[in-house]
């Protein structure tokens, strides 16, 4: 497990070096490489459908609603989408965060997939390691060269592992197509036996976790929801590079007063969506306020992880350059969730860092505002 998470943390710091390299930028409603396009540099991609048929001789690094590669990608793609779908063929890295997840093409390097539900199918080749995280994993045929690693609440495993298999789950079953080349192991919080498994390997560990204890779903869970944060941060900042920098010296310039601002405005907007909601006639506002509450102490999220990792940065540096945000991004995720995980401080802490965000992102825009009359 240790080395599950290490490789993780390793999947969550690798899209900060892939926004180092020229790159092809593309945005839009539907973002498509057609079979006739041939692009040779990484693409960073945004949109509802972002679909690959073509070739890409460098990374793919994508956020959408949709996502699909039937195509060739030569390097590593690294994608967030509700749907993703992989059926052409990743030349190295894989890792993919999303509601569903299928892959049913070849992932020549490592595959690292988290979502509601991830699919491997029978097409599906990967020829490293392979790491899921999700409510349901299906295992449902292909080959995996390297090991396999899955962490779930329903697992079912029915392909051809070459290497050791360790599964993390609530129910787990094997189908009869199930191969496994060397040792399977299962952490489970249930009493079982080997004679309550159906389709048992013939080399099968099993380990009765306390419920307590059984952290390494919650947690690769985390490793998820980091990701796919550092990944749309990334697109923003790519996005909004002037606002970026004027955000970052905006909140450096006034804590105590843009913390006491989002203590107040935390409290009092759930209070004005409760009572736009009581009028009635004022329920479609309602919605919308409540959306752009979401959206904000989603933005403010950024921001905080942000502040904290470039702070951080050029507190031991002599030069300042943009590339610092990208680092400071993921940098200040990873002291969030140390911060807001200690015993005692932690619900504390993360509570100031919410107000700090909220209030620093609406004196930001409120200022903007005035400086516009």
């Amino acid at each position: 497990m240790r080395q599950f998470i290490l490789t993780g943390m390793m999947a969550l710091a690798l899209p900060v070096l892939l926004v180092a390299q020229g790159s092809d930028y593309r945005f839009g409603t539907t973002v498509r490489i057609n079979e006739s396009d041939t692009i040779s540099t990484n693409v960073i991609a945004a949109g509802q459908f972002v679909d690959v048929f073509g070739y890409l001789g460098d990374d793919i690094f994508a956020a959408s609603r949709n996502l699909t590669i039937h195509g060739l990608v030569s390097d590593d793609a690294i994608v967030v989408a509700q749907s993703v779908t992989l059926r052409g063929s990743v030349g190295d890295m894989l890792i993919a965060a999303g509601e569903t997840i299928v892959i049913d093409g070849e992932v020549a390097g490592d595959l690292f997939a988290a979502g509601n539900e991830v699919r491997i199918a029978a097409n599906a080749h990967i020829r490293g390691n392979v790491a899921l995280a999700g409510n349901e994993i299906i295992f449902e045929g292909g080959t995996v060269d390297g090991w396999l690693r899955i962490a779930g609440n329903d697992i079912m495993v029915n392909g051809t592992a070459n290497n050791f298999v360790e599964l993390y789950g609530n129910d787990i079953a094997f189908g009869e197509a199930y191969k496994p080349a060397s040792s399977t192991t299962i952490s489970t919080p249930h009493e079982i036996t080997r004679e309550d498994i159906k389709n048992a390997p013939a080399d099968l560990n099993i380990i009765v976790e306390d419920p307590d204890e059984a952290w390494g779903t919650a947690l690769l869970f985390s490793i998820w929801f980091y990701v796919s944060m550092l990944i749309i941060g990334i697109i923003l900042i790519l996005v909004f590079r002037e606002t970026t920098t004027d955000l970052y010296r905006f909140s450096t310039e006034r804590y105590l007063r843009n913390t006491g601002l989002g203590l107040l405005l935390f409290l009092a907007i759930p209070i004005a969506i409760i009572i736009l909601i009581v009028l009635i006639l004022t329920i479609p506002l309602s919605f919308i306020v409540m959306m752009l509450y979401g959206l904000a102490l989603f933005v403010s999220f950024l921001l905080v992880a942000l502040t904290l990792g470039t702070k951080s940065i050029r507190y031991f540096k002599a030069t300042e350059v943009y590339t610092d945000y990208f680092w400071g991004l993921a940098l200040g995720m990873i002291l969030i969730a140390i911060l807001t995980a200690l015993p005692y401080a932690g619900p504390f802490l993360n509570l100031l860092l919410i107000f700090f965000g909220l209030g620093t992102l609406f004196s930001y825009f409120w200022q903007l505002r005035v400086n516009s009359i």
